[in-house]
């Protein structure tokens, strides 16, 4: 047992002697991967969470564009007037910041700079009957946009502005 150890000792110290000592070579890989590995884990997180914002914007979205537009088609008029849209845009709003579980996160507005809720004006298509007798309907469109912008990981990186939009349709 002993000539294997001293053999073993004898290899290593002809190789130190020879220039192939190995000892740090792991620890300066392991330097220089590190940082690269990092960077790579931090834009996979903040892509993910991006995606998740993504999902959880347009399922809020589509929560408040279908109250908007039931507000909207109860009111009975042709066409919605500005205070029945900013009716409808309240009640939208309301029901994305119920649908994410807060209270008075998402706001309506100009003058918001984050977590912004915003309605596009009704825009009308009208739709032609098959006979000539009967008139046509008219339908309306409404879209609802939620705009986030949240912090990232990487320090280099901008902020990361989400939005998600929704559409819907009343007469």
């Amino acid at each position: 047992m002993t000539t294997t150890t001293s053999a073993i000792r004898s290899r290593r110290r002809e190789r130190r002697l020879a220039g192939h000592d190995e000892s740090g070579q792991s620890l300066v890989e392991m330097a220089l991967v590190l940082p690269v590995v990092a960077l790579i884990m931090a834009v996979a997180f903040n892509a993910w969470s991006g995606m998740q914002t993504d999902v959880r914007l347009t399922s809020a979205a589509r929560a408040g564009v279908i109250v908007a537009a039931n507000n909207l088609a109860s009111d009975n008029t042709t066409t919605p007037s500005g205070a029945q849209q900013q009716a409808a845009l309240n009640a939208a709003t309301a029901a994305i910041n119920a649908e994410e579980g807060t209270t008075g996160v998402y706001q309506d507005g100009s003058s918001c700079t984050n977590d912004c809720v915003t309605m596009s004006p009704p825009a009308s298509d009208v739709i032609t009957a098959a006979t000539p007798t009967t008139p046509g309907l008219t339908i309306y469109v409404v879209t609802i946009t939620i705009t986030q912008t949240s912090g990232t990981l990487i320090p280099l990186v901008h902020d990361l502005t989400v939005t998600g939009t929704a559409t819907a349709r009343f007469s």
